[in-house]
């Protein structure tokens, strides 16, 4: 993980804590997107967020075990 900037890593970490909270179906992104917007953050931030969602979530096996699969 050191290779990644410390931004990336908040980012991961962010979409990682949505996904926990349950932010899993369309239904429920819809929500956060217009959540995140009425807190003022721009169009362009909650797409990157979203899409690093949807990357954390084809990845979740290796951070739900910490990355001891199997």
């Amino acid at each position: 993980m050191a290779d990644k900037s410390v931004t990336q890593q908040l980012l991961e970490c962010e979409a990682r804590s949505w996904i926990r909270r349950g932010y899993r179906t369309p239904e429920r992104l819809e929500q956060l997107k217009a959540m995140l917007k009425e807190k003022r953050r721009s169009e362009a931030n909650v797409i990157k967020l979203v899409d690093e969602m949807r990357e954390q979530w084809k990845r979740r096996a290796e951070w739900l075990t910490g990355g001891q699969e199997g």
